[in-house]
């Protein structure tokens, strides 16, 4: 969670080119779906297709995380509207906060939580080696 809320290192850097790739899987739900990718001379991070389509041949500003060098928001210039990265908020904030909340709630009422703790604590570990070496 401390490497999501610091601030980080911001970069202001040319949009290099935008990659396109077609995710392919099987369900109902239409076999597949398009991401979207911006590269920069330092950095290479997915971004929403609004962004994407936007973002051709202009500057963009974005901050870096202190510890993991993971992209945490991002903005077009000139424009001062950030968007952060959905996996990143999850990953960063959203999972670590419920796993203190469960502990929390564990400590404070005497509930039995310990399948539910082994889960999140699960997840965490394995968000934590893939920060790691991904």
């Amino acid at each position: 969670m401390l490497d999501f809320a610091l601030p980080g290192k911001m970069y202001t850097e040319e949009v290099s080119r935008v990659q396109k790739k077609k995710q392919r899987y099987y369900n109902a739900g239409g076999n597949s779906h398009n991401s979207y990718e911006v590269v920069t001379p330092k950095h290479q991070f997915s971004v929403a297709e609004d962004i994407a389509k936007s973002a051709k041949g202009k500057s963009m500003s974005y901050t870096v995380s202190l510890l993991f060098q993971e992209v945490n928001s991002y903005s077009i210039l000139p424009s001062q509207d950030r968007s952060i990265y959905s996996f990143r908020l999850v990953s960063g904030f959203v999972l670590p906060l419920l796993l203190l909340l469960a502990i929390g709630i564990k400590f404070r009422f005497k509930k039995d939580l310990s399948i539910l703790l082994f889960v999140l604590q699960l997840l965490v570990v394995g968000n934590f080696i893939w920060l790691l070496f991904w």
